[in-house]
């Protein structure tokens, strides 16, 4: 299944129609890619960069925020998960190098056959996952248009790219029940959660990376 065995395509993106309506913040603040109706707000930052496993590391920051927020909403079985369409699903291409020149007209013809070969099956491959993509709607905020998918929320941590095993983490993620929510952006690592009082406080507590109480009309960093 495109994005991982545990989620599937939502039916509709109705789902998502209150986020436009709650981002009433000024452009790249905290208060336009997180809704401006929760109690408290907090920066999660990403592990240190150089971090031995970062990319777990990162995940597990994820994992984190579900394992304590499934205690703080009413519907764990039911989340949506919005995943930007940039990330360049469907224009892979397979990268081969060889490290000297070709040494005789034979071998550069056997050369050009392969990476020829290569782009058909490149091109075969993007068009098979484009197809499936097409089967997500897609929704649109400032900047960004994501594929919304639906599943239990434990399935963050489960997520994968199209055509792989590896793990994709969603840009945006929420409950059905609207009472936390989790952002971030191809232009940061940080995680923004909004939430209860309650659930940040707690979260605050359990994430293993450094976080801090934020506002929505702080500026959102770029990270590299």
């Amino acid at each position: 299944m495109m994005f991982g065995d545990h989620v599937s395509p939502a039916d509709t993106v109705a789902p998502t129609e209150w986020i436009e309506q709650s981002c009433r913040g000024e452009w790249w603040t905290v208060g336009a890619l997180v809704p401006n109706q929760y109690e408290s707000l907090l920066r999660v930052f990403a592990p240190v960069p150089g971090h031995d496993g970062w990319w777990s590391a990162y995940r597990e920051l994820f994992e984190v925020v579900v394992s304590i927020g499934e205690h703080h909403t009413s519907s764990p079985d039911r989340g949506w998960f919005a995943i930007w369409e940039g990330h360049g699903f469907d224009n892979a291409g397979t990268r081969v190098a060889w490290r000297d020149p070709p040494v005789d007209e034979e071998e550069r013809r056997a050369r050009d056959a392969e990476r020829a070969q290569l782009r058909d099956e490149d091109q075969r491959r993007n068009a098979a996952i484009r197809a499936e993509l097409n089967r997500f709607p897609r929704f649109d905020r400032p900047g960004r248009t994501y594929y919304l998918l639906q599943g239990p929320l434990r399935a963050v941590s489960q997520l994968r790219y199209p055509d792989s095993r590896d793990w994709r983490n969603p840009d945006l993620f929420w409950p059905d029940d609207r009472r936390w929510f989790v952002a971030t952006d191809v232009d940061f690592w940080s995680i923004y959660v909004g939430g209860r009082s309650s659930f940040i406080a707690e979260l605050a507590d359990a994430v293993p990376t450094r976080s801090e109480p934020v506002e929505l009309d702080l500026p959102l960093e770029i990270e590299d």
